[in-house]
């Protein structure tokens, strides 16, 4: 397998990439929700996949290197793909209003889109 086959074959890479970019945007929640319930729910739920991500990534990652894992999360392909396509509704935050734009906004756009689109494929695949 060549090595860019291997890099999206790092699920615990990717869980990590989305739960970190997920925590980032509940930020962004406020600002793209202007009913507060709404907001309060959507901050919640992106927090939530979010952080399950994170953990998810790093007990994967830590036992790679051979300490132990934190145990399976319930509802896997669930998660992965409520997060994959949570991940791809917040590239809304990449059109910019007023001409707005931030240096590395491509690449947190690149990366978005890419793990939102593995975690999509990540949750059809698994059984």
């Amino acid at each position: 397998m060549s090595p860019l086959g291997q890099i999206f074959r790092m699920a615990w890479l990717w869980s990590i990439f989305a739960g970190f970019y997920l925590v980032a945007y509940v930020f962004w929640v406020p600002s793209l929700f202007a009913d507060p319930p709404v907001a309060i729910l959507a901050a919640a739920l992106t927090l939530v996949l979010g952080l399950g991500f994170l953990c998810d990534g790093f007990s994967t990652a830590m036992a790679l290197q051979g300490g132990s894992a934190a145990g399976v999360f319930p509802i896997r392909r669930l998660r992965r793909f409520a997060g994959g396509a949570l991940l791809l509704a917040y590239l809304q935050v990449y059109i910019p209003p007023q001409g707005r734009i931030v240096a590395h906004w491509p690449l947190d756009l690149a990366i978005t889109l890419l793990s939102g689109v593995i975690m999509l494929g990540y949750g059809i695949q698994d059984k």
